[in-house]
């Protein structure tokens, strides 16, 4: 009996990537055999298959995720270009006694001069905003909004944002047998300004949801306004709900002074962000101070999940595939028994027969995957250079945001290539469980 055949030896030799590791004629021996396949059409069509389902895989999960990667990137990009990147606000028990609003020095100036001057974290602006909701009223049309009141030094950066701007006459309001009034501006966003068919220089109402007390009863506050300007972030959910003004307007809607509802802070580095904002944290730990991962956490959780779930999804595709290559390689042990037997005969251990025809496998998981890695890669190069899929307004960009993350390519690949050496175990031990004896006689 051949030793290869005792209990011992063949745990000892189970391990067939071992083999193929320190074995490299396995290797070679199972292309051969890929290549040699006794006119099997039906064979080689099924091989043929397998390597065209791995590709298609590993091409769909490779668009997929580029794609939602470059959703993410453009987002980031969006509140990049947005002045709102560190966000400190009033705890309940700070601001209780005011409805969130605070003084405008409860926040220490010291701290604020810190955060200026630190030469790590370079801070563009430490804006106090005066922000309270409010219902934006014109003829008929009504809509909720955020009205924030802002110093000048922000109206500067905000009117580099500004696409259609109202003339210094246009702010006038005029009636007859009247003195002119000058009406203050408030700065719509352009997506609120479409729905309410605004166009600079008109003029608007805002309400107060808030009551205070008449002569009569509880009537709301009421607020003429112009439309300074227009500008657009390129963030719709701002520009839709997000209504700037200067300070002193914002005051005097709201029958207050000298008091704040919250920090904005831009820095010029988007990525410091979240280290600055711990660092303000432990200085003023009674504020809530939140930067713009925080911000839009339940956002980037989504995305990370759709991600995720995608590629378990399409990941399947690749497992349907490997059936095949269980198929091809299960034909391939039954056609060459014959051969295995010589070789067994020969004195190739159990382990070295598996690593044959796992070789056999990966060779076929891995054309499949490096053209799917190619297929991919062109597809996406086609996305992001033509416009092939025009999406509909309510996106960022017309077309589809691709990018070329390598880490992307890695993971989908050693994941199919796994997928496919899990699926080439099988008919890998049936090779080496055959009987040498049993092969030679019907082989």
């Amino acid at each position: 009996m051949n030793k290869n055949s005792t209990p011992h030896n063949r745990e000892k030799d189970s391990n067939a990537l071992i083999h193929l590791w320190k074995s490299p004629w396995t290797s070679w021996v199972g292309f051969r055999y890929l290549k040699s396949k006794k006119n099997s059409r039906f064979l080689s069509f099924i091989t043929l298959l397998s390597i065209m389902g791995v590709g298609l895989g590993v091409t769909a999960m490779i668009v997929v995720l580029s794609v939602m990667d470059g959703f993410e990137s453009e987002l980031k990009k969006r509140m990049m270009s947005s002045d709102l990147h560190i966000l400190v606000q009033p705890t309940q028990e700070v601001a209780s006694f005011d409805r969130g609003f605070v003084a405008a020095d409860a926040l220490n100036p010291a701290l604020v001069d810190s955060v200026l001057k630190d030469k790590s974290h370079p801070v563009l602006s430490f804006s106090p905003v005066v922000s309270t909701e409010a219902i934006l009223k014109t003829g008929r049309k009504v809509s909720g909004i955020v009205l924030k009141g802002v110093p000048d030094e922000r109206l500067v950066r905000l009117k580099s944002q500004i696409v259609e701007a109202a003339e210094p006459k246009q702010l006038i309001l005029r009636r007859p047998g009247e003195p002119t009034v000058e009406l203050p501006g408030i700065f719509l966003g352009q997506e609120l300004a479409y729905e309410m068919g605004l166009i600079p220089g008109d003029q608007v109402t805002l309400i107060s949801p808030t009551e205070f007390e008449g002569p009569v009863e509880g009537i709301p506050r009421l607020k003429r306004y112009a439309v300074e300007g227009i500008y657009h972030s390129g963030m719709p959910e701002q520009e839709l709900h997000t209504v700037y003004a200067r300070q002193a307007p914002v005051y005097s809607f709201l029958r207050k002074s000298g008091v704040v509802s919250q920090w904005e802070i831009t820095v010029s580095d988007f990525s410091e962000a979240p280290s600055l904002a711990s660092h303000i944290r432990d200085l003023a730990p009674q504020f809530r101070v939140q930067d713009w991962v925080q911000m839009n956490s339940h956002l980037f959780a989504s995305l990370k999940l759709e991600r995720l779930s995608m590629f378990v999804i399409l990941a399947f595709i690749i497992i349907v595939a490997s059936f095949n290559i269980v198929t091809t390689l299960t034909l391939m042990v039954l056609e060459k028994k014959r051969e295995i037997s010589i070789l067994k005969a020969m004195g190739a251990r159990n382990g070295q027969v598996a690593a044959v025809f796992l070789a056999e496998g990966a060779l076929i998981g891995g054309v499949g995957v490096g053209g799917g890695i190619i297929l991919g890669w062109l597809i996406c190069l086609g996305l992001k250079r033509y416009e092939f899929i025009t999406l509909p307004d309510i996106y960022y960009d017309r077309t589809l945001p691709v990018t070329f993350d390598l880490k992307y390519y890695v993971i989908v690949s050693l994941c199919a290539l796994l997928i496919v050496l899990a699926a080439c175990l099988y008919p890998s031990r049936r090779a080496a469980k055959l009987d040498p004896l049993e092969g030679i006689r019907f082989g």
